[in-house]
This record gives structure tokens, sequence and C-alpha cells, in this order.
């Protein structure tokens, strides 16, 4: 690759898709076809990482695109966001005059409605915020006592949160802050990724690699020098990091037992923590004045843009509300209210969450867990939950009517998946306390 930023592009992409895959190891194994598309995934990846061509990135990105697909419903904002970056280089045959404005404007959308959601109250209120909730998951990491909710930390932490991430997208936009943008976009996902009681590196490897497409010419050669100097003198020992980073790709590919499980939770970590802390070493040491920057795709490209803006606006018409741009924030958008500070109320374009279900008894133990947890089912959700459990038993309340059943499948419709689309628009639990508590892991049924 003769282009200094593509190429850099190309290798940070190709890191992004082994975190994902590595990250995500408890994502259904081999022989499902999503385990075989996600071993190609993470293989190509590190071929990217280290030799990246232009055919390769395109290839990469197919599969890329794929593995969101066959993951869905239970895939993460990070990869959705990875997928149409993807879509983009692939519609595009992987030209970076034709893809970088794209995925530009894909970033800013992402970024600007991630920020977007967090303005709620959920997130405002220190005993159940996101922030709050994943500094003290953090803290806890480390050894250290959390953060008080009803004190200045806490408080000085969520509008903190807000104005980083709001700050990020508009830094971006324009020329003379966009370095800083980027730097406070990386600093900020950088510590954050470094939270050893739940994987945040793969979110992290995505951002850094479409962050670097807003960096100024000069900041790009200055990085790639730095790059080519640590080649150089030989003090990254390629080989050997590729070997390990190889063997967890197989891994994860595969069922795990109790020793590869550990393994898959820490080495990615000892991998990534130096990583994380050289590349923001790195980038500081390549401040540069911003350039002009492009920011007209091609038809194809903007195609992709508009679906990334559909993507979005979606909690708020209640088609979808998982990967839809809104994850640690709070928000709550469903049968028609919001506990957005700017949007109040939803406009339901889908009646999924009519009726939200209250789990009593059941043998499911995924079930259970709504019930244990305190959270509703939307009713799409559980039935295609309950299609592949028929002999189920289920106690569960439904517009204020008990029904008890010794198998679901005696009532058909519990049994019916429904169409083909509900996969691809899956509807998140409801939290029956208030305020809603930060959600942070998929219940079984979303």
């Amino acid at each position: 690759m003769q282009n200094a930023r593509l190429f850099l592009f190309a290798r940070l992409f190709g890191v992004a898709m082994v975190a994902h895959i590595v990250g995500n190891w408890s994502q259904p194994d081999i022989p499902a076809a999503v385990g075989w598309v996600n071993l190609a995934v993470g293989g190509v990846g590190l071929a990217l990482a280290t030799r990246p061509t232009r055919s390769l990135l395109v290839a990469s990105s197919i599969l890329v695109v794929a593995s969101v697909l066959l993951e869905m419903p239970v895939t993460g904002n990070h990869w959705v966001l990875a997928g149409l970056a993807a879509a983009a280089i692939a519609v595009t045959g992987g030209g970076d005059d034709r893809f970088f404005p794209a995925v530009r404007l894909i970033l800013l959308v992402f970024y600007g409605f991630a920020a977007f959601a967090k303005l709620n109250a959920g997130f405002f209120d220190p005993s159940v915020s996101c922030a709050v909730f994943y500094a003290n998951q953090s803290l806890a990491g480390f050894g250290l006592r959390p953060l008080d909710a009803g004190g200045i930390l806490s408080r000085s932490l969520i509008w903190a949160t807000v104005a980083i991430e709001i700050s990020v997208p508009i830094t971006l936009m324009w020329r003379r802050s966009r370095y800083l943008g980027v730097l406070i976009g990386t600093v900020f996902h950088t510590l954050i990724s470094f939270d050893f009681n739940q994987h945040f590196y793969d979110f992290t490897a995505v951002l850094l690699s479409l962050f670097v497409l807003f960096l100024p010419d000069r900041s790009i050669e200055l990085l790639y020098d730095q790059i080519a100097g640590l080649k150089e003198r030989r003090i990254v020992p390629v080989p050997a990091l590729v070997g390990v980073v190889g063997v967890l790709v197989l891994l994860a590919g595969f069922p795990a037992t109790p020793l590869i499980a550990s393994l898959l939770q820490l080495v990615p970590f000892v991998l990534w923590v130096p990583f994380g802390i050289l590349w923001v070493a790195a980038l500081i040491r390549a401040r540069a004045p911003g350039d002009i920057t492009t920011w007209r795709p091609n038809a194809a490209g903007v195609a992709i843009v508009v679906l990334a803006v559909l993507n979005a606006v979606t909690p708020y018409t209640e088609v979808k509300t998982a990967y839809s741009f809104n994850m640690y924030a709070n928000l709550v958008t469903a049968q028609g209210m919001s506990n957005h500070f700017v949007v109040r109320s939803t406009w339901p374009l889908r009646d999924g969450y009519e009726g939200p279900v209250e789990i009593l008894e059941s043998s499911d133990q995924g079930l259970m867990a709504y019930r244990d947890e305190g959270y509703l089912i939307a009713y799409p959700q559980l039935r295609q939950y309950l299609s592949d459990r028929p002999n189920a038993s289920l106690t569960y309340r439904r517009y204020g009517e008990v029904v008890t059943l010794a198998a679901v499948s005696l009532r058909p419709e519990l049994v019916n998946p429904g169409p083909w689309w509900w996969r691809f628009f899956p509807l998140r639990a409801i939290d029956r306390q208030d305020p809603p508590r930060c959600q942070a892991f998929f219940l079984g049924a979303l």
C-alpha cells in the first residue's frame, strides 16, 4: 500500500477484527456458520494487520459484513459500526478516495447519536448511571473502592462523560480542532478499554481505526515513521506476537474449556494494554495542524451513510432498541414513552412493545433471569426465544392475565418465531425498576 493513511487504517481495522473475535469468544462456535465465518474474520484480520493490501481489505470487509448479519440479533454496537464501515469499503471497491468520506460520516453519525442517547434522566442519575456503573466496575478490577453514588465524583464523572462524547464529533468536523478530537476520543476510549472485568478493547479497536481517517496528513506521516522505526529496530517481536494472536483466534472459534476461557479473558489484556499505551504515546508525538478533509462520498457510500442514520433513529421509533448506537446510555424508549430529555416520547412504527411479558416461573433458566433481575420481555423476543425451546414450562403475566403452560408448545403462537425480519430488529428488555438501571449484559431473549 502506497497511501500511508490507507496503510494505517487497514492495519488497525485488522486489529479491530481480531479484537472482536477474541473478545467475543462466547459467540456460537464452530460448526455453526457464524463460528466458521468469525474464524475467517479473525484469520484474515490478522493477515490484514500484518501485511495489508487493498484486495485483502475488500475481502476482509465482506467477511465483516457477513459476520454482523450472522451474529444478529446478539451483536455489539461496535460491530455494527465496523459492519457499516466494511460495507462502505466493499461497495466502493476499496478505493480510499471513495470510501474515506463515507466512513468518516458513518463515524460521525455513530458517535453523535451515541452521545445524544445519553441525554436522559437515567444516565444523569448517579444511582443507576452507566457512567458510574462502569467506572465502579473498572475500579473493582484494580481492587479500588467504588464511587459514592451521591458524591461529587460520581456526578462529575457523568457530566465529564457527556461533555467528552459530545465534543468528539464536534471537534472532528472542524479542521483546526480535528487532531484534538482524535486525541480526546483515543485517550477516552483507551482508558475505558482498560476494564479488566469486561472487555471494551474490541469497541476501542474499531474506533481507533476510524479515527485515523480524521488525522491531518502530517500526523499520518509521523505515525507511519514511528511504526517503521519500531519495525527497523525490531523492538516488537512480530513473529511471536502473530503466533500468539493466531492461537487466540483459533481458540475463540471452538467451544471453550475453563482453561481456554481463562486464557481468552487474560491474554488479550496482556497484549492490549501496552498496545493502547504505545498508540496513545505515538499519537501525542504526531500532533499536527488540521487539513482540508473530503466529505463527499459517492452514491454507494451515501447509501451506507443513510443506512447508518436509519439505524441510529430506530430507538425513537421503537423499530428496534438493540445495537442502535444507544449503548451504555440508560435510554428507555418503549410503549410510546421515553426518558430522554429531548425526545420526550417515541413515534412507534411497530407494536413490538405492546403487552410486554412478566415471567413468573419457568423451567428455562434464561427466562428465570428476567424474573430474578426484574425485567420484562418484549413479546416478539419471547416468541423467538421459545421457538427453540418448545418443551419449556412457563407461567407468565401479560395484559394482567396469568397464563400457566406445562409446555409452551401448547400455545402455538408462543413457539412461532414470527416474520424473518424480527431477527434483525430486536427489542431489549424493559427494566421494571424506576429509574432504569444500566443494563450491562444481554439477557437470554435480549
